[in-house]
C-alpha cells in the first residue's frame, strides 16, 4: 500500500514534469514521511534514518531529528550517531533528549564512568524516568547494583512501569540478595497494577528458584488464565508433574488444551472412560491417526453403564475394524476378536482377530486365553482346556477373568465326556 501510493506520486510528477516541491511544498514532507515508514517496517534502519535526516534538514522539526538519531542507534551506527548527536548538541546545548542520545552513545562505546556522570546530572536537573533509567544502565555496567536499584525505583516511582519492576526484583533478588523482598515487591505491583505475562512468569519464576512451589504454580496458572500465554501453562504443569497432583494437572490441560495425548492418558488412569472416549475421538478427527479411533472404541464400552447394549457393541465393534484395517495392532485385534467371541458375534471371525494378534505375539497368555474362549464358545471343549492350561501354567490362575474362564472350561470339558461315554 506505501509503495504504490509513493509510485503514484513519482508517476504523477514525472507526467508533468514539475518536480515535487514545486509542485506542493507539503508533498515532499509527506513523500518522504512514507519513505521513512517503508524503511521502517522493512526494517531498514539506516535508510530510515537518512530520510529522517533530509526531512529534518528541509523541516527544521526536531521530531524528525530524533527519529533519525533513533534509527541510527536501532542500526547500532554510532559513529553517525555520535557524530550527528555531536552536532546538534553545538546548536542546541541543553535540549535534554540529545543529552541522552549522547550518553546512550557513552554507554555502547564502553565510557561507562563518564555515561554515569551525566547521567547523574540529568536525572538530577529532570527528574524524569529516562534520565534515572540511562543513570541506572550506567551503574549497572559499573557493577554497582545499590546505585542502579536506587535510580531503578526512582523512575518506577514516576510511571509505574512494569519493564522497570521486573529489573528492580530481578536485582534484588539476583545481586542484593533480597529474595523474599523481591518477590513481595513483584507481588504487590502486580496486585496494584495488574499482572502481564512477563511480570507473571517472572514471579513464577522466583517462587519457584526460593522453593515455593505452590505459590508458582498458582501465579502461572493465573498467567495463563489471564492471557492465554502456552508457556505459562506449561510452566504449572511441571510443578504439578513434579508434585504428582493429577487432580490439578488435568483440569489445565482441560482449559489450555496444552497436552491432549496427556489429557487422555490421565483420563486413563483415573478411569474417565467417558470422557477418555470422547477426547481420543477428537484426536483421531485432528490428526487422522487409527490408534486413536481404536482407543475411543475401547473406551467407549469400558466406560459403558450396560456393556451389552447392541448399540454400544456394534458402535465399538465398527470402530475397531475400521481401526484395525490400518493399525494391526495385536492388543486391539485381541480385543476386537475377544469381545466379537463373548458377545456371541460371529465368533469364527473374532477367533481369526485373535490368531492375527497370536502371529505377532504368540506367546501372549492374554491372546491365548481369548482364542480358549473362543473354542468355547464353539463348544470345541478339549482344545479350549488345552490352551487355558497353558495359559494357566504361564500366569497362574489367580486373575478373577483366568479363574472363570477355567471353570466354565472345565465343565464343558466334564459334560463331553458324559456324553462320549453315553
Amino acid at each position: 500500500m506505501i509503495k504504490s501510493f509513493i509510485a503514484s506520486v513519482f508517476a504523477f510528477s514525472i507526467l508533468n514534469a514539475v518536480p515535487i516541491a514545486v509542485q506542493n511544498p507539503n508533498m515532499l514532507e509527506d513523500t518522504f514521511s512514507l519513505y521513512a515508514l517503508d524503511a521502517q517496517v522493512r526494517q531498514k534502519p539506516i535508510q530510515a534514518a537518512g530520510f529522517f535526516a533530509e526531512l529534518y534538514k528541509q523541516t527544521s522539526k526536531k521530531e524528525y531529528l530524533y527519529q533519525s538519531l533513533r534509527m541510527l542507534e536501532q542500526s547500532n551506527d554510532l559513529k553517525s550517531l555520535s557524530k550527528q548527536t555531536a552536532a546538534e548538541l553545538k546548536k542546541f546545548p541543553e535540549d535534554e533528549i540529545l543529552k541522552r542520545f549522547e550518553i546512550i552513545v557513552l554507554l555502547k562505546e564502553g565510557n561507562f564512568a563518564e555515561a554515569s556522570q551525566k547521567a547523574l546530572v540529568l536525572s538530577e536537573k529532570n527528574q524524569k524516568a529516562p534520565d534515572h533509567l540511562l543513570y541506572a544502565e550506567a551503574r549497572l555496567k559499573l557493577t554497582d547494583y545499590s546505585g542502579a536499584l536506587s535510580a531503578l525505583k526512582k523512575a518506577y516511582a514516576l510511571n509505574f512501569d512494569e519493564t522497570t519492576a521486573e529489573r528492580i526484583a530481578l536485582i534484588q533478588y539476583a545481586q542484593q540478595g533480597e529474595k523474599s523482598e523481591a518477590i513481595q515487591f513483584l507481588k504487590d505491583h502486580i496486585g496494584a497494577h495488574g499482572n502481564s505475562q512477563a511480570l507473571g512468569k517472572r514471579l513464577g519464576s522466583l517462587y519457584a528458584d526460593s522453593g515455593a512451589l505452590d505459590d508458582a504454580a498458582v501465579i502461572y496458572e493465573q498467567t495463563f488464565d489471564d492471557f492465554k500465554d502456552p508457556a505459562a501453562a506449561e510452566e504449572a504443569m511441571k510443578i504439578y508433574l513434579y508434585q504428582k497432583d493429577f487432580s490439578k494437572m488435568t483440569t489445565l490441560l482441560e482449559k489450555s488444551q496444552l497436552n491432549d495425548p496427556l489429557l487422555l492418558d490421565l483420563y486413563v488412569r483415573v478411569k474417565a472412560f467417558d470422557k477418555a472416549s470422547a477426547l481420543a475421538q477428537k484426536l483421531y478427527e485432528r490428526e487422522d491417526n487409527p490408534l486413536y479411533l481404536a482407543q475411543s472404541s475401547v473406551f467407549r464400552y469400558e466406560g459403558a453403564a450396560n456393556r451389552n447394549d447392541p448399540k454400544v457393541i456394534e458402535g465399538v465393534i465398527e470402530g475397531l475394524k475400521k481401526a484395525n484395517k490400518e493399525l494391526e495392532e495385536p492388543l486391539y485385534l485381541n480385543y476386537l476378536g475377544y469381545l466379537m467371541i463373548d458377545h456371541d458375534i460371529n465368533v469364527t471371525e473374532g477367533m481369526g482377530y485373535v490368531r492375527k494378534a497370536l502371529e505377532k505375539q504368540p506367546d501372549s497368555p492374554f491372546y491365548i486365553d481369548s482364542l480358549a474362549w473362543g473354542h468355547y464358545k464353539l463348544n470345541e471343549c478339549v482344545e479350549a482346556l488345552r490352551l487355558m492350561k497353558r495359559v494357566e501354567s504361564m500366569i497362574g490362575s489367580d486373575e478373577q477373568e483366568v479363574k472363570d474362564h477355567l471353570n466354565a472350561i472345565e465343565k464343558c470339558k466334564t459334560k463331553e465326556k458324559i456324553n462320549d461315554f453315553r
